[in-house]
């Protein structure tokens, strides 16, 4: 009796698998036929700013404002300080339609320590992935859709973590390690910069030591170089193809920064641009051009020529009205959009998009010490069943599991018509 019972349950599992597996390749194979007839969805064009400033004697926590760049109106298009943060957030990084947001609580040191997921649809947190506590999360990178790292610099440590689970799955620890903050990712190396300072609460100064970038295999997780760099070495980017580029500070004072180029190939040091001040913030285009925030008392925007090795822009004639900028991307369409904080709790921080043509596009009015800025493009996706940030096999089981239900709020119901049929299949495979 019970192995009959058993037989009858296998069986039945098997047939309820091999529909799913029809049902999947149906609806793949649809999508392929109709996909055409099927309405597109308006695609929403986002800034995602970080207002970093959180002062509670103020009345002022940090959060995030999103600004639609599509509209014509520029203070309609601002969700200002719309979600909450607190803290002291870090960096913010895009996925699709979910942003992830890296901060730590600096006064204890127990409690927040995390990266926040956002859905950028619905404006509203949906999860948080913990980070230990006192380790201070700094920047992330994506190494695969499932995969990032994320630098610590309290504990001298890189965090891999599983976007899948939300957990930390691996601790990556070498004796390069020293603030371990910026990260780029390029051709399967991970590239963490050192910047090796330290506070003497005697001297009432930071002390810097011998700074460094830590290469890692992204496959293998492991450390494989260390390259020694200028005083200070915080900032990295990479310009897609074969050049990582870090930006050192120096130290405030009588020791200026650096531009450090290095072969990806070799992992060498191409070149050390002395800058002769201490830089802000840069980003990268497409034309492998980077834009530099110059410091006191170079205060503009400088533009240096990766592939030429040459200025098209020098501390001498630097774009003056661009400068001051705490955050700085490019978007596809090649403008560049700088936050310029205001740090007095006064509210005139602001988001300016620059034109190819060094032109001042837009000016954005928003909240209160705007940081760090990233592009999103959003569709919006309810074929993202189990919102997880990914429309991938398993959206498909789900919708295949409630197949043939009707009701309300059926989570396999993606066109929202009160049934589970092979249209919401299409439009999840659609997304695939």
């Amino acid at each position: 009796m019970k192995t009959g019972f058993l037989l009858r349950r296998h069986s039945l599992f098997n047939i309820n698998h091999k529909l799913h597996s029809l049902l999947i390749l149906g609806a793949l194979l649809f999508t392929f036929l109709v996909s055409s007839a099927i309405a597109q969805t308006d695609i929403q064009n986002l800034a995602i700013v970080v207002n970093a400033l959180d002062r509670d004697d103020w009345e002022v926590t940090s959060s995030l404002s999103i600004i639609d760049l599509d509209s014509p109106d520029l203070k309609r298009a601002i969700d200002k300080e719309v979600i909450p943060i607190g803290d002291v957030p870090t960096s913010v990084l895009i996925q699709g339609h979910i942003a992830y947001v890296s901060r730590f609580d600096w006064l204890s040191g127990m409690f927040s320590d995390n990266i926040l997921i956002i859905n950028l649809e619905h404006r509203e947190i949906i999860g948080v992935i913990p980070i230990a506590s006192g380790s201070y999360p700094q920047s992330m990178a994506l190494v695969s859709s499932n995969k990032m790292y994320v630098t610590c610099d309290n504990a001298h440590e890189v965090h891999v973590v599983s976007l899948g689970s939300r957990s930390v799955t691996k601790v990556i620890k070498d004796p390069s390690f020293n603030k371990t903050t910026g990260l780029t990712i390029l051709n399967g190396k991970a590239y963490v910069t050192n910047p090796a300072w330290e506070w003497d609460a005697d001297a009432g100064k930071s002390v810097y030591h011998q700074s460094s970038v830590t290469v890692i295999d992204t496959q293998t997780d492991s450390v494989i170089k260390s390259i020694p760099m200028p005083i200070n070495a915080g900032g990295i980017l990479n310009d897609g193809e074969s050049t990582v580029i870090v930006k050192t500070t120096g130290n405030y004072g009588d020791i200026s920064g650096n531009l450090v180029l290095i072969d990806v190939a070799t992992d060498e040091i191409i070149k050390t641009i002395d800058l002769k001040m201490t830089p802000g913030s840069f980003a990268i285009n497409s034309e492998k051009q980077i834009y530099l925030q110059g410091g006191w008392p170079n205060r503009g925007l400088l533009i240096y020529d990766v592939p030429s090795q040459k200025w098209i822009r020098d501390k001498n004639d630097r774009l003056e009205e661009f400068g001051g900028g705490s955050g700085m991307t490019f978007g596809p369409e090649g403008n560049l959009y700088i936050t310029k904080p205001d740090w007095t709790g006064g509210g005139l921080s602001t988001m300016l998009v620059m034109g190819p043509d060094e032109t001042l596009l837009k000016t954005y009015e928003l909240g209160h010490g705007t940081d760090k800025v990233a592009l999103a493009q959003i569709i919006p996706r309810n074929e993202d069943v189990n919102d997880d940030g990914f429309v991938d096999i398993k959206d498909l089981v789900i919708v295949g599991q409630t197949f043939g239900q009707r009701g309300p709020a059926l989570e396999g119901d993606i066109n929202l018509d009160g049934e589970v049929n092979i249209l919401d299949l299409v439009l999840v495979a659609k997304h695939f």
